[in-house]
């Protein structure tokens, strides 16, 4: 029976073949094929979408973070009418406890200087205020106060302080500020100079 034989050998040796005919559809593995399956790419701009939708979230948390801030900081009790004449910034002198000379706005590193404060145009009621200096670093240099506009008047002369350990002014620019308190907080400016310390 050669035919039969040689049938046969020609299919095996067309199952063994090195170069198998590649399947003619589908996907999965057959005979050693895998099908080639499309990867869809990733979208930029559904990306770049999801980003900016973020950065908007972060931003609508900061603007309601600032929002509550202000809130509680600024309240809606604020007194806009109330207002304190600072009379004028003067050459000061430690041991007389006296000021001098004229209103100035420029002071030398060994000039000593203080804020003359006209109280008497506050209401005399339960608000307290109170008159700070601070230095170019914000650091508080002198001050009077807590205490009601009755209180105070007693008390204008409000001297601009050495800093502990030092023998002159820090030079910069000085603010002089009274402030009206709430709960013992500041919660409204009422009076403000500014003079510059050369140095």
């Amino acid at each position: 029976m050669p035919k039969q034989k040689n049938a046969a050998d020609t299919a095996k040796r067309g199952l063994t073949s090195p170069h198998p005919s590649p399947p003619a559809s589908g996907g999965g593995d057959i005979d050693g094929y895998t099908a080639n399956v499309a990867v869809g790419a990733s979208d930029p701009v559904r990306t770049l979408y999801r980003t900016l939708l973020a950065y908007g979230a972060f931003a609508i948390l900061i603007l309601v973070a600032g929002v509550a801030e202000y809130v509680h900081f600024e309240p809606f009790t604020s007194s806009p009418g109330l207002h304190v004449k600072v009379v004028g910034v003067y050459a000061y002198d430690p041991a007389t406890k006296q000021t001098s000379g004229p209103d100035r706005e420029d002071f030398a590193r060994n000039e000593q200087f203080a804020a003359v404060v006209d109280w008497s145009g506050l209401p005399d009621n339960t608000t307290t205020f109170e008159a700070v200096w601070f230095d170019s670093f914000q650091n508080i240099v002198g001050s009077v106060g807590p205490g009601t506009p009755g209180q105070l008047r007693n008390q204008t002369i409000v001297p601009a302080e050495v800093p502990e350990g030092l023998k002159y002014h820090l030079p910069g620019q000085y603010i002089f500020a009274i402030e009206r308190l709430d709960n013992g907080r500041p919660v409204e400016v009422i009076g403000r100079r500014v003079v510059d310390v050369e140095r």
